[in-house]
């Protein structure tokens, strides 16, 4: 009987580790489900909003549609950086040419840029805000958006590609910021008679020193 509490005590310890425990970034990127969330749109909630994430491995499909449907598709297992957008203007196909955040912190206006953008505030605004669950979790909607989230922030904006067969990158870890160096201001040339000029200045004027034979002829 002891043996048995012992093993059921040990099996809810072990059980209680596991629910606690983030998920890790080979897991996050190995991993293969579907979500889907409707809210009220717009025109008063007459209109769905639509959220889908429909992840198998590498490749993830990101559907929205408030007005009208639109899906991005992202193998973060491929090179070149790219996105699959599909919407009703049909399917184009926007590569990585250069960063997204400049170091002033502007925006870049590509096409590449504006798809990632516009993607990245649906996973927020309508995933990560309203999805339901714990986040570290991958069985939860909140852990599968958060998931994606990484994801998508590792490949396209820090150009990371992944592979299932090495080692996965950290997909927690910032990118590290680049340091702009402080200009040098070149220091003026100086004028050889202005600095000796500005010595003579500064020089104090010699004193004469009167010897003990000078002090004794001011007597006499």
């Amino acid at each position: 009987m002891a043996f048995i509490k012992f093993s059921f005590l040990f099996l809810v310890l072990v059980s209680s580790a596991f629910a606690q425990t983030r998920f890790s970034s080979k897991s996050c990127l190995d991993a293969t489900y579907k979500m889907k969330m409707v809210q009220k749109g717009p025109l008063f909630g007459l209109l769905k909003q639509e959220f889908v994430i429909d992840k198998k491995n590498c490749i993830v499909r990101i559907s929205h549609k408030k007005y009208l449907p639109k899906e991005w598709i992202v193998d973060v297992c491929r090179e070149p950086v790219h996105i699959k957008v599909t919407s009703a203007t049909g399917v184009d196909v926007a590569k990585k040419e250069s960063e997204c955040i400049h170091q002033d912190k502007s925006k870049d206006t590509s096409d590449f840029c504006s798809q990632y953008f516009d993607m990245m505030d649906v996973i927020q605004d309508d995933g990560l805000i309203f999805a339901e669950g714990d986040r570290d979790n991958l069985n939860s909607d909140h852990g599968k958006t958060f998931c994606t989230y990484l994801l998508m922030k590792k490949y396209l904006n820090d150009s990371v590609v992944f592979s299932r067969y090495t080692e996965v990158p950290d997909i927690f870890s910032e990118k590290a910021k680049e340091v702009t160096p402080a200009p040098v201001v070149p220091s003026a040339p100086v004028d050889p008679k202005k600095e000796n000029q500005e010595a003579k200045l500064t020089t104090p004027p010699e004193v004469p020193v009167k010897t003990t034979l000078d002090a004794t002829k001011s007597v006499l």
